[in-house]
């Protein structure tokens, strides 16, 4: 099971970007394949506001796009919504601690929480996301 980082969601539906296709062709593949993909609160939250917002994306989408794709993800065959697991708040908790991962990174904390107590792959292209101890981490945009 994978659980995609919100920057190969955002990749997957920003052509203007260069990592566009490779991103959208890994994110087809996976929503139809037999391997679990995974979404949280944290990424659909994430998305939605990341592509609406026109700071961030050069074509923004309406809302309605956005909740649009996330249902489209929702409702492929293979995909799971995970949900924080009993132990999640000291999962989180120590995985902050152990890495410092105070402010803007704390964000990132959640999703490894989410991955490390489901025992999920982490996919993102955040070198970043290397500083959460046992958390299994693959870059499918990575060449080589």
């Amino acid at each position: 099971m994978i659980l995609a980082d919100v920057n190969l969601l955002i990749y997957a539906y920003n052509s203007a970007d260069p990592r566009f296709p490779k991103a959208s062709e890994w994110l087809e593949e996976r929503l139809n394949s037999d391997e679990k993909i995974c979404f949280c609160w944290e990424t659909v939250n994430r998305f939605i506001r990341v592509a609406t917002n026109s700071a961030a994306m050069p074509i923004p989408m309406s809302l309605d796009e956005a909740f649009t794709i996330v249902e489209s993800w929702l409702s492929a065959p293979n995909a799971v919504f995970l949900k924080p697991m009993p132990n999640h708040f000291e999962i989180l908790k120590a995985t902050s601690l152990e890495s410092d991962a105070k402010g803007k990174r704390f964000s990132d904390a959640i999703l490894a929480a989410y991955a490390i107590s489901h025992s999920v792959t982490f996919a993102t292209t955040d070198k970043g996301f290397r500083m959460f101890q046992g958390l299994k981490l693959i870059d499918p945009l990575a060449t080589g």
